[in-house]
């Protein structure tokens, strides 16, 4: 799958569309098909660092999305 990615912090060159795999749902999980994805500042403030708040790097961006269902956990009703 594609996904909008960053590595390090810093300013919009830092992301870059990349294939990664497609993620293990877990009990409590669904998998959504992205259609339409937006960019939010929770999306700015994870790229840009910010202090105190410590970031899982390679971080997939993307926080504000729409799509199709393709995938539910055992525990989703």
């Amino acid at each position: 799958m594609k996904a909008m990615v960053f590595r390090d912090h810093g300013e919009v060159d830092q992301l870059h569309l990349e294939e990664i795999p497609e993620p293990t749902i877990g009990p409590n999980d669904c998998l959504i098909r992205v259609r339409a994805a937006g960019c939010n500042y929770n999306d700015i403030w994870a790229r840009r660092g910010l202090p105190g708040m410590k970031i899982i790097m390679p971080h997939v961006s993307g926080s504000d999305a729409a799509g199709e269902v393709v995938g539910v956990g055992s525990e989703v009703a």
